[in-house]
């Protein structure tokens, strides 16, 4: 019952929303004819001439009576005005309305709503409902009443208008109503308005009882025996109530058959959920079943053990993807397989390369001192360098050393070839000391050096100058190495980037890309190398890297 109470409340307040907001703008539509009157020049003319002069009073009787007529022609509600007057303070009075001429308008005047007409000073007064004031025809209207004042706001007259409650009949007749509810309509007092009744009638005296604020819908009243669920809308502008009721044995008497045929489409629900949901997870566990027994095979060693794909729904599907997640495990095991197996290749051609670098340290060694006994001390030199190159490339494991043993190391390569070209080309080193310090990438300037020296000193035609420059710019270290041969062009630039250093001579020597890798892999893509040249003028290589110090650099002795 509460849930029926609740869903009916929602309709039927809905319903009162529609039929309140409509009689609300009925009585404002009603309120306009008082103010077109009351702003009317040939009205306060005609209630302020003199009109003991009978031409006069015609004259502004006429007037008058055209003012009405128009506004009759302009509104809706002139049809149900059963009588208006209009009072002047000269004594003039003016009326409309087939009952007008049957009430005596110094009842009217000797009232006690009158005085407070006066009191409101142009405002409108809602009298409400009430009988009828003519003694022949007893019938049910209502009334508005008002002072009307000049430009000076002084009081020079008064409205007084009844209409038939038969507009609230006409209003109501429009709204959808349920055909075993009841509507009423309440004035300010209590009257009825709606149902139009031969007399002024009270809720109370329709047997109907209600408290004097209604502050919740679906308030259950008895009336004539029987109960009703009672909702109500307050017009709040004019105090009138809009109120609905609708009989509980109306809203209950269908309950047993309804639940009777809900219970039965909730059995007839019941059966056909449960077999459709047998069919759909019979479908659905047996592909899953056959799924969870073949990845129970993996248990081995067996990593060939594939699902057989029957359907392409979401269980197809998952058995697709272990498939596929199965074929990538086993290449990836072969990878690494095959991976570990070249590590342990190489890790072999490693220790058997250390024994050429030693076995050619020795022998170096050897020449030395045979060049030492036979005093030939251009070759002694050679082979010191050449020595000492080889020590340095090869008794440090790590990839990472300073500036300074890097320098070292360049030095001892351009001594060696400065003897293979004599006079050919010179070295300047631009270094500040405090760089030899700062922490690089092992033998990055042999392959930049010996390009400068083959392709770019060699075919020039005289001399040439190699520059060595290391500066810093917002904490990058800026290795520059210069040289004034024959430069290149951009395609040359291009493949020196792409393929190794321009070394022809040596089949597998260190390339510009080699070096250019190397940095990117250690300090990422933000740094390493970049060419710039012009032909026949000059080739600049610049390296660029992250300016760092070692905490502990070796002592190196630079030369």
């Amino acid at each position: 019952m509460k849930i029926v109470k609740e869903k009916v409340s929602q309709s039927f307040q809905e319903n009162l929303l529609y039929i309140g907001n409509s009689t609300e703008k009925e009585l404002a539509g009603i309120e306009k004819i008082t103010e077109l009157i009351y702003i009317n020049e040939d009205i306060q003319h005609a209630i302020t001439a003199d009109n003991s002069n009978n031409i006069v009073f015609y004259n502004n009787l006429k007037r008058v009576d055209q003012v009405f007529d128009n506004i009759s022609f302009y509104s809706n509600y002139y049809s149900y005005i059963t009588s208006l007057f209009v009072f002047g303070k000269n004594g003039s009075q003016f009326t409309y309305g087939n009952d007008a001429y049957t009430i005596n308008t110094d009842d009217i005047q000797t009232s006690a709503w009158y005085k407070t007409m006066l009191e409101l000073n142009g405002k409108v007064l809602w009298l409400g409902v009430h009988d009828n004031d003519n003694d022949f025809r007893r019938n049910q209207v209502f009334s508005i009443a008002r002072v009307i004042n000049d430009t000076n706001h002084n009081n020079i007259g008064a409205i007084y208008l009844n209409l038939s409650t038969k507009v609230f009949t006409d209003i109501l007749s429009k709204a959808s109503l349920k055909t075993q509810s009841q509507i009423y309509v309440v004035d300010q007092r209590g009257r009825i308005v709606f149902p139009e009744q031969q007399s002024t009638k009270t809720l109370q005296s329709e047997g109907i009882s209600l408290p004097d604020h209604i502050k919740e819908s679906g308030l259950e009243i008895k009336k004539d025996g029987q109960t009703f669920l009672t909702f109500s809308y307050k017009i709040e502008e004019y105090g009138w109530k809009i109120i609905q009721m609708v009989p509980v044995e109306a809203l209950t008497k269908d309950n047993k058959i309804i639940i009777n045929v809900t219970a039965i489409v909730f059995l007839i629900s019941f059966l056909f959920t449960g077999i459709l949901w047998y069919l759909v997870s019979r479908n659905i566990v047996r592909p899953i079943k056959h799924l969870i027994s073949t990845m129970k095979e993996l248990r081995g060693s067996n990593l060939d053990v594939k699902v057989k794909v029957t359907s392409t729904d979401e269980i197809g599907l998952l058995s697709v993807t272990y498939n596929y997640m199965i074929q990538r495990i086993n290449a990836l095991f072969n990878q690494v397989v095959e991976e570990e197996k070249q590590k342990r290749n190489a890790e072999i051609k490693a220790l058997q390369g250390q024994i050429n670098p030693h076995f050619l340290y020795n022998t170096l060694n050897t020449i030395r001192w045979m060049a030492i006994i036979q005093k030939a001390d251009g070759i002694k030199e050679v082979v010191d360098a050449l020595g000492r190159l080889l020590k340095n490339t090869f008794r440090q494991p790590t990839s990472m050393i300073t500036l300074g043993e890097e320098i070292v190391m360049i030095k001892d390569y351009i001594f060696i070839q400065q003897t293979r070209y004599r006079d050919k080309f010179q070295v300047n080193y631009e270094v500040e000391e405090r760089f030899y310090a700062a922490e690089c990438v092992k033998f990055i300037l042999q392959p930049i050096v010996e390009n400068a020296i083959f392709h770019g000193i060699e075919p020039k035609e005289g001399p040439g100058v190699i520059t060595i420059k290391v500066y810093a710019e917002d904490s990058v270290l800026q290795i520059t190495v210069e040289d004034n041969g024959i430069g290149m062009s951009d395609e040359q630039i291009s493949e020196t980037m792409k393929f190794r250093h321009r070394n022809q001579e040596s089949g597998n020597g260190i390339g510009v890309q080699n070096v250019h890798n190397r940095i990117q892999m250690i300090y990422g893509e933000k740094f390493g190398l970049h060419i710039e040249s012009k032909p026949l003028y000059y080739t600049k290589v610049h390296i660029t890297l992250p300016l760092s110090f070692k905490q502990n650099p070796n002592d190196t002795e630079i030369r």
